[in-house]
């Protein structure tokens, strides 16, 4: 699962900042004849600390706790990302010039454990200076920092774009992709059993 973290390609370095999100591919696992087969990995999306880059390099960013565990829940690979509730409000736009002081301050003061992060782009091809300023700090190996660089998934995507037109927001007015959105059961965490009846004689 760790090696799913690291981004396949290494940040341009030219002047022109041209970055290109990486295809995923599932993990192969190496296991003995002997011994029975790890159970299937899942395929990350969302991690503690988040950047959008939009359609023109601007950085977007958010942080959601990590509280979900899906080990035998028949998430696959291929599944498609959680809903996680993502709101406008959760998203905040970083200045391209203040990058690496906003990485320090909100990403590299966390334990090792959470310092992963996920950087999403809105387009398979990307220009941005500022992605540029990020890879070059998480590249930096004295920082311990884990990440992935990925599409951005439906959710983010229409999320932002209620951010940036500042309109008004609710997920029970989208018209969700179920191919690409999943939506867990919801469970009744206030379930009433009814006593049952016992014959008196």
């Amino acid at each position: 699962m760790l090696s799913i973290l690291i981004a396949c390609s290494q940040p341009s370095g030219d002047d022109n900042d041209i970055h290109i999100v990486p295809i995923l591919k599932q993990p192969k696992l190496r296991t003995e004849s002997n011994e029975p087969p790890p159970p299937p990995p899942i395929q990350v999306y969302y991690l503690p600390s988040n950047f959008i880059i939009d359609t023109a390099g601007r950085i977007y960013f958010y942080q959601q706790q990590q509280h979900a565990w899906f080990c035998g829940t028949g998430i696959e690979w291929d599944t498609p990302p959680v809903f996680i509730d993502l709101k406008p409000k959760d998203i905040i736009q970083v200045p391209i010039e203040n990058i690496e002081g906003f990485i320090k301050l909100n990403i590299l003061t966390l334990d090792r454990v959470d310092r992963r992060v996920a950087i999403a782009s809105l387009k398979d091809t990307i220009k941005s200076e500022g992605l540029s300023r990020i890879l070059k700090v998480f590249w930096d190996s004295s920082y311990k920092v884990r990440w992935a660089f990925r599409k951005a998934t439906q959710e983010e995507r229409i999320v932002l774009s209620f951010k940036r037109l500042n309109r008004k927001y609710s997920s029970e007015d989208i018209k969700w992709d179920s191919a690409k959105i999943y939506f867990p059961l919801k469970v009744d965490t206030e379930i009433k059993f009814t006593p049952p009846k016992v014959k008196v004689e």
